[in-house]
């Protein structure tokens, strides 16, 4: 049997060099094409604290999305709250942000507006694949109160009360501060700060506590979390000596009602410009008074 064997020239070879580089080029185009890429979760925030009654945004950005779908569930309900573009779940708190960016990255925000205690949990942001594509982002509702007088004699004990409530994931951290500095032994050796946690509200509690108080007592104080930007309250504290400006204020009353005994005795009434004298003594002891309170 013969063999034929046909001479190759150098531009059959070339010819084939070129049809071979433009199958692999289509090939990597056709496997490397956006749309065969799976949609991708970029990095954001994972746990969000707000204060109660503040606006909450849980961000949700996905790359290469396509014709997908974005949903958003609150996983502890069980509840669809949006899907795609639309609210599934009526109610004026709940609004759905949508912005597109370039390289194909679309941004689906869950706003929630003035939040409460119940609006705390777990939320999924999911996208309808074949595949579990989630993403979850845990929102504390948090809410910071401080009670106790605001206004107090000097000697008189000093009360607050800081709580802070919001379910299990409430910070612990909870530091007292007065006019901006840090409350410490050494500085204030004269309080005392508690802390304790309740299971009845889920609240975390811290005492500050001043058996007798002094003038310089008086300032701002503030409980706040190291941890938490939003666990934060604030209280201004007057210390007064209420008892002590009574006490001279009968001193003057009786001072005065004896200098008016003293003129009706003498059997003559008392002048216009004597009156006036006896008005400014009085104003003026007043005045002093009060700038020694000011300056103790």
């Amino acid at each position: 049997m013969d063999i034929l064997v046909f001479p190759v020239s150098r531009l059959s070879v070339l010819g084939i060099m070129c049809l071979l580089t433009q199958v692999i080029t289509e090939s990597v185009e056709k496997f490397t094409n956006k749309s065969f890429i799976n949609p991708v979760f970029l990095p954001s925030v994972t746990n969000i604290t707000v204060k109660r009654g503040s606006l909450a945004v849980l961000p949700c950005s996905i790359q290469y999305l396509q014709d997908k779908q974005v949903v958003w569930r609150f996983v502890d309900e069980d509840k669809f709250l949006t899907i795609g573009k639309k609210t599934w779940f009526k109610s004026d708190k709940i609004i759905l942000e949508h912005l597109s960016q370039d390289d194909n990255i679309t941004n689906w925000d869950l706003l929630i507006k003035n939040t409460e205690f119940k609006n705390g949990g777990m939320y999924e942001c999911q996208i309808t694949s074949t595949v579990d594509l989630t993403k979850r982002v845990q929102l504390n509702v948090l809410e910071t109160t401080i009670k106790g007088d605001r206004s107090i004699d000097r000697g008189e004990r000093i009360y607050f009360v800081c709580n802070v409530t919001g379910g299990p994931h409430i910070p612990t951290d909870i530091t007292w501060y007065k006019d901006g500095r840090p409350i410490t032994s050494r500085e204030f050796p004269h309080a005392v700060i508690t802390k304790y946690k309740s299971s009845v509200n889920n609240s975390s509690i811290t005492e500050f506590i001043v058996d007798r108080s002094v003038f310089s007592d008086t300032g701002v104080y503030t409980c706040k979390s190291k941890t938490v930007e939003t666990a934060e309250a604030q209280i201004l504290l007057q210390i007064g000596d209420t008892v002590h400006v009574k006490r001279m204020f009968e001193d003057l009353k009786e001072e005065k009602r004896e200098e008016l005994s003293a003129v009706y005795s003498s059997g003559s009434l008392q002048t216009s410009s004597s009156s006036n004298n006896t008005s400014m003594s009085v104003v003026i002891k007043f005045v002093f008074i009060l700038l020694t309170l000011i300056n103790r």
